[in-house]
């Protein structure tokens, strides 16, 4: 009887293990090794500036990682990028709204244009990358910090 204890303990791992990746927004292909990295110029990640309203966002993902990116317009003409990734556990924080990403894990709060903390546990600002603007796409840059 222990054996089939152990069995369902170690399935619930794995079930949680893959829920956690799910909730992280990474992207098992990216991630998977060295031939996801970006060649030198690195491949384009762009969406059209319309998609990006003052105060919203649009979703893409970071071509070396996988990983969800936000890219926002917290002031009109203002853009900028920060992994959706909390630097508190690594929860999946939720689009911008009313100026604030939202960790749903813990509570953190981050500023949607600087991504420094408004409220904890989380103590460190998210990654940021840089936003360029070529016409009517915004591409998104390396990661900054």
């Amino acid at each position: 009887m222990d054996g089939g204890i152990a069995a369902v303990a170690i399935g619930g791992a794995g079930l949680l293990t893959g829920s956690l990746t799910a909730t992280f927004g990474r992207d098992k292909k990216a991630a998977a090794g060295p031939s996801a990295a970006p060649s030198p110029a690195g491949p384009a990640v762009s969406v059209d500036a319309a998609s990006v309203p003052v105060g919203g966002s649009a979703q893409v993902k970071d071509p070396a990682t996988g990983d969800a990116v936000y890219i926002v317009q917290p002031k009109a003409g203002q853009y900028c990028a920060f992994s959706s990734t909390c630097t508190h556990s690594g929860c999946a924080v939720d689009a911008p709204k009313n100026g604030q990403l939202y960790c749903p894990c813990h509570g953190s709060r981050f500023d949607a244009a600087t991504g420094a903390v408004v409220n904890g546990p989380a103590t460190k600002p998210l990654p940021k990358y840089s936003v360029t603007k070529d016409g009517d796409k915004l591409n998104l840059g390396p990661l900054q910090s």
